[in-house]
């Protein structure tokens, strides 16, 4: 399965809320994100991510162990992803560190999430704030069943986020990772 996804910048976050919020209902949640790596920093080199997420919720709290590959589309990011719930993230951790992985940045997002469907596609919209880092992002994903199927989820999920305001030049391919450790490195 490959994450289909376009990230933007948004500059009037109001409005973008009140178009998805006419769409579907949407949830606050908390991420916890953990990102590991080889010391010798071998996955990001290679474009790949392990991640363990912690996600609060206003009814429950779930873990999820999420692998992903290289990415397939350099334009949108998008990367074969690989994930499982967990039910005890704190033995993950554990176990992580003793295979040899190091922790290589953790921090929290505050997302508000929308699950709804368009253009024939289950999308899942959510707007991002990182306290590190300045500004609000949304994100909107689809699920792409091979590489041949991914220009056509990403034509989707360009759509919706047309129609939610959103235009060429807010797109971006930065990472959150990179975006906390270079304001930390400050």
């Amino acid at each position: 399965m490959i994450e289909a996804e376009l990230k933007a910048r948004v500059h009037h976050p109001e409005d973008v809320l009140q178009a998805l919020e006419s769409r579907a209902a949407g949830r606050a949640e908390v991420y916890q994100d953990t990102y590991y790596d080889t010391p010798d920093n071998r996955l990001e080199t290679e474009d790949r991510e392990l991640r363990v997420r912690t996600v609060h919720g206003p009814d429950d709290t779930r873990s999820v162990l999420t692998y992903k590959t290289a990415r397939v589309d350099e334009v949108s990011g998008s990367k074969p992803e690989h994930e499982t719930h967990i039910s005890n993230p704190e033995a993950v951790h554990t176990m992580l560190q003793g295979l040899g992985y190091l922790q290589a940045v953790a921090f929290e997002k505050r997302c508000r999430n929308f699950s709804f469907a368009a253009h024939g596609r289950p999308m899942l919209a959510t707007l991002v704030r990182v306290p590190e880092i300045e500004g609000t992002f949304l994100e909107v994903e689809t699920q792409a069943q091979d590489e041949h199927e991914l220009p056509a989820a990403l034509d989707a999920v360009r759509t919706v986020m047309t129609e939610l305001g959103l235009t060429d030049t807010d797109f971006t391919t930065e990472q959150y990772t990179d975006a906390v450790r270079q304001h930390r490195a400050r």
